[in-house]
């Protein structure tokens, strides 16, 4: 018999108030957790070692995106990857494309700008910019 799809409805997610895990299929669960709180959570298993990924709330996570963010996942599984190193990937990306651009230049120019008050001798600076001018 194949694994059933789809098993929960908005109205079973919206009545259901006892802790625990409720299965969606493909590996998306529901989670209640004793204090009331509902969340979204996708399990899997790679390479023998089990997993678990949080989607998020249900309040901020419908039911629907949650199944398409499972079915997503489901097709990295497929291609031998993990969906969560997948995510943080993603993040890493976000935040590299975020972080404005600097070069080695600025950077060490900042650098010698923000440190120069505490420096005891004014020739430090100078140096600093020297051997920065010299080996570049």
């Amino acid at each position: 018999m194949p694994r059933q799809l789809h098993r929960l409805t908005a109205m079973k997610v919206a009545k259901e108030v006892e802790p625990g895990y409720y299965a969606d299929g493909g590996g998306l669960y529901l989670q209640i957790s004793a204090s009331g709180s509902r969340s979204w959570i996708f399990m899997y298993t790679l390479f023998g070692r089990r997993r678990e990924m949080g989607l998020g709330p249900l309040l901020q996570v419908s039911l629907a995106a949650a199944r398409k963010e499972a079915a997503e996942y489901r097709d990295l599984l497929k291609q031998q990857l993990d969906p969560l190193e997948a995510r943080k990937g993603i993040v890493r990306q976000r935040m590299v494309d975020a972080a404005p651009m600097v070069t080695f230049r600025e950077a060490a120019a900042q650098f010698i700008e923000r440190r120069e008050s505490t420096w005891n001798n004014r020739r430090h600076a100078k140096q600093w910019t020297s051997t920065l001018e010299t080996y570049d």
